[in-house]
């Protein structure tokens, strides 16, 4: 069994044919896609999935804890894989690219600021939003 197959059992997720390829497209995204995109891509490898399937996929995978729902300036809702460390996002407001941040020191200060209060850190979020300098 694979990783991914133990994860989507272990979160009462069947692992379809359809699941896996949305999964597959998000696990080689250098990006954060929207469903659309997602559909794009998939179709690229099964021309017979429906773009209301990979909105359903989603939302399961999302409500399992498999895939994560970002919604950035542009209102789009935007997917990545779970299981990463929780990280920013930069958004350009120039062009709405997302950038994900590299926060290793961020992520200690937090979780030193939660132990202080007396708090676990559990998740945080962060998205930040600039312009680039010419």
């Amino acid at each position: 069994m694979t990783d991914l197959e133990r994860l989507c059992r272990d979160r009462g997720v069947k692992l379809t044919g359809q699941r896996r390829l949305v999964l597959d497209v998000l696990d080689a995204a250098t990006d954060h896609p929207c469903t659309h995109e997602i559909h794009r891509r998939v179709l690229g490898r099964d021309r017979r999935i429906g773009v209301a399937t990979v909105y359903r996929t989603l939302n399961r995978l999302v409500a399992a804890g498999i895939v994560a729902r970002h919604v950035f300036r542009d209102g789009k809702a935007r997917y990545e894989r779970c299981g990463r460390a929780p990280h920013p996002h930069l958004i350009d407001l120039a062009t709405g690219e997302i950038v994900e941040v590299d926060d290793e020191g961020l992520a200690a200060r937090l979780e030193e600021e939660a132990r202080r209060l007396g708090y676990r850190l559990v998740e945080y979020r962060l998205k930040l939003s600039g312009q680039r300098k010419d």
